[in-house]
């Protein structure tokens, strides 16, 4: 396998969820003690506010104090905080990453606008607008059907060879034609699957892990990036199928749609209590019933794994 300089390192990032009281205000001192425990299992390249994260529903006061909150707590040698700006706007898009930049932030995930399809010129214009705007910073890209418009390998080609700071992609499809598109056309960006799509990733040449199971199962999650480093392909695929097969019997009783962070918080309120699951308005996380269902497979089945 021919090895291809990536422009950015090979990494395992951890998304930090965002604990809401029963009033809808953050709570503060678990939202601190949350960060503080992925620094604690390791992880470097941390980020928030992707759709997990409900970066889509902040207003601009309480991003602005979620974002000083997490910045006093990573941006410090060895940590590689990320945030995550999702908006309409695009004036609000580069106010918010001016203000995150003045906090010492330099990484950040971005999505196309979603309130109509871009194309090919409006989707350079997007890139142009937000990158060159802060040349010492980097840039990630959240490739999402939300936004509508799915950036294929030639679209990255294209956009990669305008904007040096692009340095990655973040994928959350099960959708392994895209999976291998991108590794086929833009192998030197940084991509990062989810615990689906990362063993078939790693057949193809470096990419990265966006993990969903850090808090769950930290132990496992380590194994699984490790194998990815060393293209250990039978572990990757035995911890794939295993990691599937729990998140199917988790949630086999959830038959309505949920956003993503129903979900992700669920997995950190699984193994602290005090982690409310709540979603913000309008969005509905599970109800106390199905949360319920959900600790009881966990502690029936699952909470002996690492």
């Amino acid at each position: 396998m021919t090895t291809i300089k990536t422009r950015f390192p090979q990494s395992n990032l951890a998304a930090c969820m965002l604990p809401w009281t029963p009033e809808f205000k953050l709570d503060v001192p678990v939202f601190q003690r949350h960060v503080q425990q992925t620094i604690d299992l390791g992880y470097k390249n941390i980020y928030l506010m992707g759709t997990a994260g409900e970066g889509y529903a902040l207003s601009d006061a309480r991003f602005q104090e979620i974002v000083e909150l997490f910045a006093a707590q990573t941006v410090r040698d060895g940590l590689n905080p990320q945030i995550g700006v999702i908006s309409l706007c695009l004036e609000q898009i580069v106010d918010r990453l001016r203000f995150c930049h003045d906090l010492g932030i330099r990484m950040f995930q971005i999505s196309l606008p979603s309130w109509g399809v871009l194309d090919d010129s409006e989707v350079m214009l997007f890139f142009k607008t937000v990158c060159e705007t802060f040349p010492d910073c980097q840039f990630l890209h959240y490739n999402l059907p939300r936004t509508k418009r799915i950036l294929q390998g030639a679209d990255y080609r294209r956009i990669m060879d305008e904007i040096p700071n692009l340095v990655a992609t973040k994928n959350s499809s099960h959708d392994y034609a895209r999976t291998a598109d991108l590794m086929t056309h833009v192998p030197d960006l940084q991509h990062f699957f989810l615990e689906g799509n990362f063993a078939m990733g790693c057949t193809m040449g470096e990419c990265s892990l966006l993990c969903s199971y850090d808090a769950l199962f930290p132990k496992t999650t380590w194994q699984f990036f490790e194998a990815g480093v060393k293209t250990d392909l039978p572990e990757l695929f035995r911890i794939t199928k295993l990691l599937y097969d729990i998140e199917n019997k988790l949630f086999a009783h959830c038959s309505r749609e949920m956003i993503d962070g129903s979900f992700d918080k669920t997995f950190l309120w699984l193994v602290d209590h005090h982690f409310s699951n709540r979603m913000l308005p309008p969005y509905l996380g599970l109800s106390a019933e199905e949360s319920g269902v959900c600790r009881e497979i966990f502690e029936t089945e699952f909470k002996d794994i690492e």
